[in-house]
Order: C-alpha cells, then sequence, then structure tokens
C-alpha cells in the first residue's frame, strides 16, 4: 500500500511540473514589461492589451479543451499544448528580433505579437486543465488538497523562477527570454511521455451539457474570480509602481521587480509546502481569515508611502493569495464528477480574474495608482463577502478518485 502511495506521489509530482511553463511566462514577462517598453516603443496600454488578447484565447481554449479532453485523452492533450506553447514563444521572438533589425515595422511587429499571444492563450489554457483533471482522477477525496497544493507549489517554484530568468537574460540581451520559455516545454515533452497510463477520461457528453457544467457554483466561483483578479492586478501594477517610488534606470528597475517577485514567489513556496504537510482542519475558517487578510493589505496600499512599506505589503498579499487557491480549487474538484468540468470551472474563473484584472488595471492606470488600490480593495471585499456566503456542500458521489 504505501508503494503505490508513494508511486501516485511520484506521478503527481511528475504531473504538476508539466505546469511550470505557464508560471514561468505569467512572472518572466511581467518583469520583461520594462525592456519591451524600452525598446520597442510601445506602452504599457498597449502591452496590457496585448496581454488580454491571449486571455480572451486562453477563455475560448478553456471551453473547448475539456470538451475535447475525452477524445483525445490525457497524454495527447498534454503534448498539445506544451508544444503549442512551445511555438507561440518563438512567434514572440521572431517578431521582436524582426524589429529590432528593422526587418519589420511596429505594426507589423505587433500583428506577429498578437498572433503569439493568440497562439499562446490556444494552447496553454490545455495544460492547467488536463494537470487537474489527471491528477484529481489519480487521487482520493482526502488527497485532493494536497494534489491541488502539489500543482500550486509547482506554479510558485516557476514563478520564482521567472523573474530571476528574465533578469538575467534580460542582462544578456533582451531577445533571449522568448527564445529560453520556448525551449522548455519542448524538454518537458521527453518528461511526460514516460508517465504511467491515466485512467480513462469520462466519456464525452453533448456540448450543451457541457457548457451547462462549466458553471460553477455561484459564491466559490466569484472568490475564484476576484482571487485571480487580485493576483493579477498586483503582478500588473508593480513596474509602473516601482517606477513611481523610486529612481531607479529600467535595467535596474527589472532586476529589482525580479527580487520582489521571487520573494513573493519563495513565500508562496513555502506556504504550499506548509499547506501540503498540515492542511487546515476547517478549510472555510482559513479562508475567511485569508480574505480578511487581503481587505486589510489591500488597504494598506492606499497609504504606504514607501519603496519598502509597498514591498512588504506585496509580500503579505501572495501570501494570502497563495494559500487561498488550492483551497477553492480542492472544493471545485470535490463537488464535479467529471474532473475535466471541474478543469473547466476553474479555468473559466481563473481567466475571466485575469481579464477583468489586467482590463481594469490598465484603466486604472491612465489616472493614477490609487485608482488600482482601490480596484484591489473592491475586489478584497468581494473575496470577503463570498467566503461569508459560501457553504459546504457535499461532494458529488464519485468524485473521490478513480480506483
Amino acid at each position: 500500500m504505501q508503494t503505490i502511495i508513494n508511486i501516485e506521489r511520484k506521478t503527481i509530482r511528475s504531473l504538476a511540473v508539466a505546469v511550470t511553463p505557464m508560471g514561468l511566462g505569467q512572472t518572466a514577462v511581467l518583469v520583461y514589461l520594462p525592456l519591451l517598453v524600452t525598446h520597442t516603443g510601445i506602452g504599457y496600454s498597449q502591452w496590457a492589451q496585448l496581454l488580454a488578447l491571449g486571455m480572451a484565447a486562453y477563455l475560448a481554449g478553456i471551453l473547448v479543451w475539456p470538451l475535447l479532453l475525452p477524445r483525445l485523452g490525457y497524454p495527447l492533450a498534454l503534448r498539445l499544448g506544451l508544444a503549442g506553447y512551445g511555438a507561440s514563444m518563438l512567434l514572440l521572438a521572431a517578431a521582436l528580433a524582426g524589429l529590432w533589425g528593422n526587418h519589420l515595422d511596429r505594426e507589423a511587429a505587433m500583428v506577429g505579437v498578437a498572433l503569439s499571444r493568440l497562439l499562446y492563450g490556444g494552447f496553454a489554457s490545455i495544460l492547467l486543465p488536463v494537470v487537474q483533471s489527471w491528477c484529481a482522477d489519480l487521487t482520493h477525496a482526502d488527497q485532493r488538497l494536497r494534489a491541488f497544493s502539489q500543482i500550486s507549489l509547482q506554479l510558485a517554484l516557476s514563478r520564482a523562477l521567472g523573474p530571476a530568468l528574465a533578469a538575467l537574460l534580460g542582462w544578456l540581451h533582451w531577445l533571449l527570454l522568448p527564445l529560453a520559455l520556448a525551449l522548455w516545454p519542448l524538454l518537458l515533452m521527453g518528461r511526460v511521455w514516460h508517465l504511467p497510463a491515466p485512467p480513462d477520461p469520462d466519456p464525452p457528453q453533448h456540448w450543451r451539457r457541457h457548457l451547462r457544467g462549466v458553471i460553477p457554483p455561484r459564491w466559490l466561483g466569484l472568490l475564484a474570480l476576484a482571487t485571480t483578479a487580485i493576483g493579477s492586478s498586483l503582478q500588473f501594477q508593480l513596474g509602473p509602481a516601482l517606477e513611481q517610488l523610486s529612481d531607479l534606470p529600467p535595467r535596474s528597475l527589472s532586476l529589482f521587480l525580479g527580487a520582489l517577485m521571487v520573494a513573493a514567489a519563495a513565500l508562496s513556496v513555502g506556504a504550499h509546502r506548509l499547506q501540503i504537510r498540515r492542511p487546515p482542519v476547517q478549510p472555510q475558517l482559513r479562508k475567511l481569515w485569508l480574505a480578511a487578510l487581503l481587505l486589510v493589505s489591500a488597504l494598506g496600499l492606499l497609504y504606504a508611502r514607501s519603496l519598502w512599506q509597498f514591498c512588504g505589503i506585496v509580500l503579505v498579499m501572495s501570501l494570502a493569495l497563495a494559500w487561498m487557491t488550492p483551497l477553492y480549487s480542492s472544493q471545485l474538484s470535490l463537488l464535479q464528477q467529471r474532473q475535466n468540468l471541474a478543469a473547466a470551472q476553474l479555468g473559466v474563473t481563473h481567466i475571466l480574474g485575469h481579464l477583468s484584472g489586467l482590463s481594469v488595471t490598465a484603466l486604472a492606470l491612465r489616472h493614477s495608482l490609487h485608482c488600482v488600490y482601490i480596484w484591489l480593495t473592491m475586489l478584497a471585499a468581494v473575496c470577503l463577502v463570498a467566503a461569508l456566503s459560501w457553504r459546504p456542500l457535499q461532494p458529488a458521489p464519485g468524485a473521490s478518485a478513480s480506483q
């Protein structure tokens, strides 16, 4: 029995690594933004729109891929996602190199970047759903939080490495980062190729029933959406906030931003490890005090006057977000018998959270950073209301694990 458990944990760890391209891309690109703005002449608002374009494609993918998952199977879907992610980063590198070498004008380069974001959203959208579904089908209900915390741990580790990678490669040459991001998923394909055969996904169902199934429970879905929007908004405003609070040149600003995001990701890693080893006895109570902590921290940003006050609050909010995500993710998984639909519910709430976070933050930055912090405070209040309103239900029959 212990051998079976050890094999299961090893498989889950190997599966969880497959989501690391997403974590690398999310934080590395944000640290990369000051260099992109400097070398391309494309402003923060335009880059926010390009990032939002990728998120829109991700939203479409998160609806389509779970519908196809029972037909494709877990291994093929995962390989397609990794290959598509790598291709999107190669296209991004080609567009930026063409602009830098004067082979493309700015408009043509922006078209290339937009296409790369569409490709990214279309294929990267399968990575997290297939890994979550696969892990959920391998685990029993009492191990679900640990499995989802392992996925979040790998995301946090990759997010910690992303800023360091972006800062290092940006220091060497600003075009190296997209090439490195294209190489990593290709290397991962060899790792996932030899994973044990997964359980067969549930048979396909009619597309109308599928679309109804991707709608999450009201309060739990709202909590997931608002939490994701906080994380997205918090990350995107870091560059402009540090520019306002410091007099660092672009390259030093990129390094400082990378260090801050590494510290935040390191705290997240510690939080996930603690939650894996000591899961909460009362998850609902932990969600409540985490939501309250987010609200107090968001209010603190409105009154932060020094660089170090700002950084301290950002780190506290990162810690709270790291604990919150596996809590609502595992609860959504336990309430759904078809794990591909549970993954779709998570994907839809996450992408809507990212879209709303990026879009509203981009609009707020046109006025002032205080508008961004008011937005964060509103989101944290929504988290608290949703956490107070949610009443845990009984897990769906058969949602525990595949035997």
